[in-house]
């Protein structure tokens, strides 16, 4: 496990391993931590970074120019050692940068930086993506951070900043399978271990910009904003003392994909020489 850095302003402050760039805590001395502690047996991660892939792919495989290639769920980032590149007292930049071993499992050559900065009531993190190798670049990208919950799931809900159509595309043994289930237009979803039964509850191109969870009674623990993604995943555990909120830049396999990487749904293609920057924040009241 990496060695953790700390962050602090005036109103909180927050800690960053280097293992993963992972984010395990963010609060402050009155309210404590608003992530999951992970201190229990239900998941062993707090708010892995996904990347170069969102979600599983069919057979945890893909074919690029006629190679086959393995690369397990969510990618391999959130597994491997960044390096600090830039910090100050209240913001950090982390870097992985291709080399052999990722080559083995993504042909690509790629700078991948994570960037974390305190405001006065959260964080903002962006994800910094750069082709360094002169074909290009196809890959996903995004957040899987997890919330505490000190109640019951079903004692929560989700507010979105404006009215949706929810229609909800099922996920069958971590794959699309083409279903859709539909909840309505609302700007309210009530949580509750159904709608987990089949994995992450995910809707796919969303209109709205900010998502907050609160408790039944009113109070907002926290609240997520982003002006780009191209999908949004909700997800838990039976039994599990947290619900993650998680922003994304691509999305698993359908059941049915071709195998081939530059045609899996949602995938970005970054040419060469190029960057692309995704960005979300959370923020709690609290604070």
């Amino acid at each position: 496990m990496g060695a953790s850095i700390k962050l602090q302003n005036q109103f909180l402050r927050a800690a960053i391993n280097l293992h993963g760039a992972e984010l395990t805590f963010l609060g402050n001395e009155t309210n404590g931590n608003i992530l999951w502690s992970k201190q229990t047996d239900h998941w062993n991660r707090v708010a892995p970074n996904l990347f170069p892939i969102v979600g599983r792919l069919v057979g945890d495989s893909y074919h690029f120019e006629g190679k086959l290639y393995k690369l397990s769920q969510h990618g391999f980032a959130r597994d491997r050692e960044f390096e600090v590149v830039e910090q100050t007292e209240n913001s950090l930049r982390l870097r992985l940068i291709s080399n052999p071993q990722s080559m083995d499992v993504y042909p690509f050559s790629f700078v991948f930086d994570v960037c974390y900065s305190l405001t006065e009531n959260g964080i903002s993190i962006s994800y910094e993506t750069q082709n360094t190798g002169n074909e290009p670049m196809y890959y996903s990208v995004g957040g899987h951070p997890a919330f505490q919950l000190n109640e019951p799931l079903e004692n929560y809900y989700l507010e979105f900043d404006e009215a949706i159509q929810m229609e909800r595309e099922e996920l069958e043994g971590s794959y699309f399978s083409g279903e859709t289930s539909y909840y309505g237009v609302s700007n309210h979803l009530n949580l509750g271990e159904e709608l987990f039964e089949k994995d992450a509850f995910v809707l796919k191109n969303p209109v709205f910009k900010s998502v907050s969870l609160k408790h039944q009674n009113g109070e907002t623990l926290v609240q997520m904003n982003c002006e780009n993604w191209t999908a949004i995943g909700f997800w838990t555990k039976k039994g599990a003392p947290f619900i993650c909120i998680e922003p994304w830049w691509g999305w698993a396999d359908h059941a049915n994909t071709s195998g081939k990487l530059e045609e899996k749904a949602g995938i970005r293609k970054l040419l060469p020489g190029t960057t692309e920057q995704f960005s979300y924040s959370i923020e709690n009241g609290e604070f």
